[in-house]
């Protein structure tokens, strides 16, 4: 009886024991679990993250957002702009050709306004732009994105020939070679943009392409406004370039830059 008992109470013993070793194991593989978990977020940031999203931003309005039109009837052309890039730098192309796809074959409807930061979304990797000669401060650094002002200024001229509303343009701080110094418009998601609205009298299209190193915008209208006695004119006055456009002898636009020369850089080695 008494063996009996004492058997009894081993077993229940080794059980106990047998429990609490197996909470105390699952106990230590959840806190291990949780531990890595909070140690692999994380968090990328890039030349064009920001405090805000552009919906957030109160420095531009938010406009109808614009469709494509690839079939549609647009048969005359009322301008188009070309520039130039080297082909070999093979990320400024991509990012090139990133922004050129969201823009081809863009309609803008007659009285609508194209926002181009709207239109072509913030610069990101996972968008697949990449790290390229960008302006910051009085130097040329490598920033993601570099190459988009190109597709921006280009636009620009194709606009500005056009006779189309300019109503948001800046120049770049530093001085570019793309375009003539004063034909810019220079674009950060979170700080400045370009845009321009469609005075026409009718929709357009923008056809843009970006091919062996040529950068083209061309615009189509359904109807014939191309305006007859359209110049373009840049001046130098002092240190400001002066942007000029006539019609018809009648100036209905102009806009100033400035610009200054990047800082020297220099590339030290070091020796081990």
């Amino acid at each position: 009886m008494k063996r009996a008992f004492a058997l009894t109470m081993t077993a229940i013993l080794l059980c106990t024991v047998f429990v609490s070793c197996r909470q105390a194991k699952e106990a230590s593989a959840t806190t291990e679990s949780a531990a890595k978990t909070s140690t692999t977020t994380t968090t990328m940031r890039t030349t064009e993250d920001l405090e805000t999203t552009f919906e957030e931003a109160q420095t531009w309005h938010i406009y109808p957002a614009l469709e494509k039109d690839e079939y549609g009837d647009y048969p005359y052309e009322i301008s188009s702009y070309t520039t130039y890039y080297q082909t070999s730098n093979e990320t400024r192309t991509t990012n090139i050709r990133n922004a050129v796809a969201k823009l081809d074959e863009l309609c803008i409807p007659d009285g609508a306004t194209f926002s181009f930061n709207q239109t072509v979304g913030k610069r990101t990797v996972l968008a697949g732009y990449e790290e390229a000669k960008i302006v910051k401060g009085d130097e040329f650094v490598d920033g993601l994105g570099g190459g988009i002002c190109q597709v921006s200024s280009t636009v620009f001229q194709a606009a500005l020939r056009a006779n189309l509303n300019i109503t948001v343009r800046a120049c770049h701080s530093l001085e570019i070679s793309y375009v003539p110094l004063g034909a810019d418009a220079t674009v950060q998601w979170n700080s400045q943009d370009f845009q321009f609205k469609n005075n026409s009298g009718c929709d357009i299209k923008l056809v843009v392409s970006a091919s062996g190193g040529s950068l083209t915008c061309t615009i189509y209208a359904k109807e014939d406004v191309a305006p007859s006695d359209l110049k373009v004119d840049i001046s130098k006055s002092g240190e400001t370039y002066v942007l000029t456009r006539t019609v018809d002898g009648v100036e209905n636009y102009h806009t100033d830059s400035k610009y200054q020369k990047p800082k020297e850089t220099t590339t030290e080695t070091t020796k081990a």
